[in-house]
């Protein structure tokens, strides 16, 4: 193969176009994002709200929840379409040979993502994931993370098809390995079960609930 055919077929796998399924999954984050940066934006005093019967944590604690976690994701994500399997073998350098991928998803992993549904209080946070005091109204860090987690996520919309035909994996601590369409869709779920809580905290202290998720 020729350099500029090794070339051709790289730029054929980047233009790869993904399926309506995973740009509405990709659509999903970008509002769920604009609607956690709205949050975010909102008087400390709303951020610092917390209803321990609902949970533990403050909306702002929430949010920073959401931003550790979609941190890791894009990270995951980046890894599986710079794997063996997410990206052109002309192009790849020599490696080491590399451990195996980890086991494909797991059954939880396949209920969850599949009814899109996370039950409350079943899972334990891992210490990485868990809310400090780093996201505050003060300070404006919160909209900086969030306008960080979503530019990630608009930076991979071009390679979307990419990540959708690598048969690459990223291993979940509970779900097992997860796929990069996968992680997208574990993204708009794991966002969705925040925010109901965000949702359920702000009705328990009577501030409005448009726009978070009804059901």
């Amino acid at each position: 193969m020729t350099a500029a055919s090794a070339a051709s077929a790289v730029s054929g796998r980047g233009s790869r176009p993904a399926s309506a399924g995973l740009r509405r999954v990709h659509a999903q984050i970008l509002r769920q994002l604009a609607l956690m940066a709205e949050l975010a934006r909102g008087p400390e005093a709303e951020l610092a709200a917390r209803v321990p019967a609902v949970s533990g944590w403050s909306v702002a604690e929430q949010l920073e929840h959401l931003v550790l976690v979609d941190r890791a994701v894009l990270k995951s994500v980046l890894r599986i379409l710079d794997g063996p399997h997410g990206r052109s073998p002309q192009l790849a350098p020599p490696t080491p040979p590399t451990p195996p991928a980890p086991p494909g998803i797991n059954l939880l992993g396949r209920v969850v993502l599949g009814i899109g549904f996370i039950p409350r209080g079943r899972a334990r946070t891992l210490p990485p994931f868990q809310p400090g005091a780093a996201l505050t109204a003060a300070a404006g860090s919160g909209v900086v993370g969030i306008a960080e987690i979503e530019r990630g996520m608009r930076q991979l919309e071009p390679r979307l098809g990419e990540l959708e035909a690598s048969g690459s994996r990223s291993r979940h601590p509970l779900f097992g390995g997860l796929g990069g369409r996968q992680w997208l869709r574990f993204v708009t779920v794991h966002h969705h079960h925040h925010l109901k809580i965000v949702r359920d905290i702000r009705r328990a202290r009577g501030l409005a609930t448009a726009g978070l998720p009804s059901r």
